[in-house]
């Protein structure tokens, strides 16, 4: 059996400078594109034996402290310098991670279906680099649009719609090449971010200048870029309400209205994800704009509750649960005492009038959440087995 520990004495011999807030796959894919080598094929070669499984996992989300003390070995860098490069950099700033596998939800993945592909990119950057490189911004879920240039990330190449994949770009190619058909990425077409659309670019760079700040000023108070990030997937989630959202003052409601009703002819060519998750981060944004004012008010209009903010929210940031507590005030879950007869005649009238009876109607009759109040809730199932 052959002895592979050899490598880990193997000497690097090109040592690239790391551009600012790189990702450290791409430094590393630069790094073997300057050997002649492939990614996977240059890990095996200078780092450790088992390139191959190595550059298949997501390099940039992995924590691997032993790598990390091998690559600033191999390149002279200091290990904060590498560190840096890792999206696990971000930790404590961005989002909260025990031992987990997977990005969270702050973080796109590499691969998913259902969304779009995690690595984008700006065709417009690439362009104007004197070094080209992928930046670590580009997986920041909040991160779907250049400000710089005003246009929307793109996902893919523009010619054979392939992901970006660094991985498979061969010594023969650069990093700015397709790595599939070899198209150059630096001529895609993007799509501009109309006038219209510029509240989208002010929410971006509101969320970027407070994870590079570490905190957010909300309401004339600092509060750490964590807990505004934790509360993000959740607000994003709530606000995802399509044709029957009703957000006062959000100037681009109507635009994501339409989007909703186009996403429903998916074609995974197509940027109407991209676009999605633009209108959602900019809509959390416009919540937290004129707090506590709008996000009183987008409750109050889409008839959520002291609930809907909290149930089944793992992890939720304590200045989140003091936010929502103060707020939006928890709904009495007792309530008056409602008697069976009530709910009979509740159900006897709306037969009468001819409306469809649900525990939601019955409850409008009577006067009572139709999910929150326990009472309620007991006597309806037993009269409606």
């Amino acid at each position: 059996m052959r002895n592979k520990d050899w490598v880990k004495d193997y000497p690097v011999h090109i040592i690239l400078k790391p551009q600012k807030d790189e990702l450290l796959s791409s430094w590393l894919t630069r790094t073997a594109l300057e050997h002649g080598q492939t990614l996977s094929l240059f890990i095996s070669s200078y780092i450790k034996h088992d390139g191959t499984a190595l550059a298949r996992t997501d390099i940039d989300f992995r924590y691997d402290e032993k790598l990390f003390k091998q690559l600033t070995f191999k390149s002279g860098l200091d290990i904060k310098t590498i560190r840096h490069m890792s999206l696990r950099s971000e930790e404590g700033y961005l989002f909260s991670c025990n031992d987990c596998l997977y990005p969270p939800q702050q973080i796109r993945k590499l691969v998913d279906k259902r969304t779009h592909h995690g690595l984008m990119f700006c065709p417009k950057c690439l362009a104007e680099d004197k070094v080209p490189y992928f930046r670590k911004q580009w997986r920041y879920r909040f991160y779907n649009a250049c400000p710089k240039h005003k246009i929307f990330l793109v996902d893919r190449c523009g010619k054979c719609y392939e992901r970006i994949r660094l991985t498979k770009i061969t010594s023969e190619q650069s990093i700015v090449y397709c790595s599939r058909c070899g198209r150059d990425l630096r001529l895609t077409k993007p799509h501009k971010i109309p006038i219209k659309y510029f509240y989208g670019l002010e929410a971006i760079n509101w969320f970027e200048d407070g994870l590079v700040n570490g905190y957010f000023t909300i309401n004339s108070k600092k509060v750490l870029s964590l807990w505004v990030f934790q509360s993000y997937t959740r607000l994003q989630y709530l606000l995802d309400r399509r044709n029957k959202l009703v957000l006062d003052g959000y100037p681009m409601q109507e635009d994501y209205k339409q989007l909703c009703k186009k996403l429903n002819h998916y074609n995974s060519k197509k940027c109407g994800p991209i676009y999605k998750d633009f209108f959602l981060s900019s809509m959390v944004y416009h919540l937290f704009k004129n707090y506590p004012h709008n996000l009183v008010k987008f409750t109050k209009d889409n008839h959520l509750t002291h609930r809907d903010f909290l149930h089944g929210l793992k992890e939720a940031p304590f200045w989140y649960i003091q936010m929502i507590d103060k707020q939006i005030p928890m709904h009495n879950t007792v309530g008056r005492e409602i008697s069976e007869f009530e709910v009979i005649q509740a159900i006897r009238y709306l037969k009468n009038i001819g409306t469809n009876i649900t525990q939601k109607s019955v409850a409008g009759i009577i006067g009572c959440h139709f999910s929150i109040h326990k009472g309620f809730v007991r006597i309806y199932k037993s009269i409606c087995k």
